[in-house]
C-alpha cells in the first residue's frame, strides 16, 4: 500500500497537482511518524490504512470547523483531500450493509455485547467503515 500512495506522489508530481501531492505527502510523512512511534522499519497494511482512516477522519473534522468559520475555499481544498485520500481506502460498506452485518452478529451469537460486536467487526471488516456509523448502529441494535 506504501508503494502505491509513492507512486501516487510520482504521478501528482508529473501532472502538478498541488493538492494531492501535499496530501500524499502529508500521508506518508503521517504513515513514517507512524512506524517511528511503533519503532518499526516498515508499517503493515493494515496499520498503513489505520493511519489512512485517521488522516481521513482529521479532515472531516476540518470541514466542520471550516464551515463553522464560514471558510467555503477552505472547504473546497479539504474535499479535493479528502476525496484523495478515500482512493486508497479500501471500499467502504454502505451502512445498510453494516446494519445486516451486525445484526447478523447479534442473531449468530448469542450472548454477544456491543463491544464483542465491534471487536469483531474490526477484526473481518478492518477500514471498511465507518467507526462511528458502526457505534451508533451496535447501539441501535444492542439497546
Amino acid at each position: 500500500m506504501k508503494q502505491q500512495l509513492q507512486d501516487a506522489l510520482k504521478t501528482a508530481m508529473k501532472a502538478k497537482d498541488k493538492i494531492a501531492l501535499e496530501t500524499i505527502r502529508g500521508v506518508l510523512s503521517a504513515i513514517q511518524y507512524e512506524a517511528m512511534e511503533k519503532k518499526v522499519d516498515e508499517l503493515p497494511a493494515d496499520g498503513i490504512s489505520t493511519v489512512l482512516q485517521r488522516e481521513l477522519k482529521r479532515r472531516k473534522e476540518e470541514v466542520d470547523f471550516a464551515q463553522q468559520a464560514g471558510r467555503p475555499e477552505m472547504i473546497e481544498k479539504l474535499h479535493a483531500e479528502i476525496a484523495v485520500i478515500e482512493g486508497f481506502l479500501p471500499k467502504q460498506l454502505p451502512a445498510a450493509e453494516l446494519e445486516r452485518i451486525i445484526v447478523e452478529l447479534k442473531t449468530s451469537t448469542p450472548g454477544l455485547n456491543m463491544g464483542g460486536a465491534m471487536k469483531t467487526l474490526k477484526e473481518k471488516y478492518g477500514g471498511q467503515y465507518d467507526s462511528r456509523a458502526a457505534s451508533d448502529l451496535c447501539k441501535k441494535i444492542f439497546g
